[in-house]
């Protein structure tokens, strides 16, 4: 009993919110590592509700991400920890006819290879996001990271400097700066990779509270309990590297919404993203623009800009 208490502590702690691999209805398996859709390519038009695929070569995995919309303003949305890029499902349809939004299923997750063997760092998964946006002909766009996303996009900056011109975060988990111990580290990868059924039911309902959360989210989050507790370790463990922790001189216009904050985590927030601008709007739920979309959505917007038809912001 103590051992399930003290997981869902942590896991709370954390800020880092967990779901599984839902099944996606326009594909099914085909051969090993690929998908067959069932809709042609091109049945919606460029760039309009299409799934794609790019492979990345090292190492050698199969990356899905969706593409939505069309706009003068290119938004990247990356989920946060062990989250398929649905969890943008309340962004869809808001932003399609405002930007041209890419949808990111990180390595590990959602419809992308998760194969054992492999180190999930903060580095594999800023290659893949550069896989994706090379493919797309990308050069600039605004980054939204929930949760741990903010880490992906960190590292994809400091690899290629210059590509992000804008970062929305959305109740993100702020890294531990000292970094934790290699024996802490390495305790919480053994609590996680131990983690049964029954410990993730027990911490999902802490995460989206049943008393408070719409339908559609509790649904969408009972696949978690079914995700490899060997992955979410692997994963958990490389987020707190120090290298990924460390923070990095940010000087472009960042917004951070959080459900909650208080001084000491907005300092800390300042550390990490200096001047950036800071939202609070209430509320228990960790996945704030499913939640609150009707007051997320429009923030996102606001902060992006408004660009008249035909003219391009870059």
């Amino acid at each position: 009993m103590k051992k399930l208490a003290g997981l869902i502590l942590m896991v709370a702690m954390a800020g880092l919110f967990f779901s599984c691999q839902k099944p996606d209805e326009l594909f099914e398996e085909g051969l090993p590592g690929q998908k067959i859709s069932h809709v042609p390519a091109n049945a919606m038009g460029p760039g309009i509700d299409q799934d794609r695929y790019v492979q990345m070569k090292d190492p050698d995995l199969m990356v899905h991400y969706r593409v939505i919309g069309r706009g003068p303003e290119v938004m990247v949305f990356i989920p946060g920890w062990t989250n398929p890029l649905t969890v943008y499902t309340k962004q869809f349809d808001y932003f399609r006819d405002k930007a041209r939004c890419i949808y990111i299923d990180l390595p590990g997750h959602g419809l992308s290879d998760a194969p054992e063997g492999i180190e999930y760092t903060m580095g594999l998964m800023a290659d893949a996001i550069h896989a994706v946006l090379k493919k797309e002909g990308v050069q600039k766009f605004t980054g939204v990271g929930f949760s741990w996303g903010h880490s992906p996009l960190t590292q994809f900056e400091i690899k290629h400097p210059g590509m992000i011109k804008k970062l929305i975060l959305l109740d993100i988990s702020i890294p531990t700066w000292p970094p934790l111990t290699e024996a802490m580290r390495g305790m919480y990868y053994e609590m996680y990779a131990a983690m049964t059924y029954e410990d993730k039911v027990a911490a999902l309902d802490g995460l989206i509270p049943p008393a408070t959360a719409p339908g559609d989210l509790l649904e969408w989050g009972q696949y978690f309990p079914e995700f490899p507790s060997w992955l979410l370790a692997n994963m958990n463990h490389h987020f707190y590297a120090e290298e990924v922790c460390q923070p990095y001189p940010w000087d472009i216009p960042i917004m951070v919404v959080y459900r909650l904050s208080g001084p000491v985590k907005e300092a800390r927030t300042k550390l990490f993203f200096p001047d950036c601008e800071i939202h609070v709007i209430g509320g228990t739920q960790h996945v704030i623009q499913w939640a609150y979309h009707e007051t997320i959505n429009p923030l996102m917007y606001d902060f992006v800009g408004h660009f008249p038809p035909g003219k391009k912001p870059f």
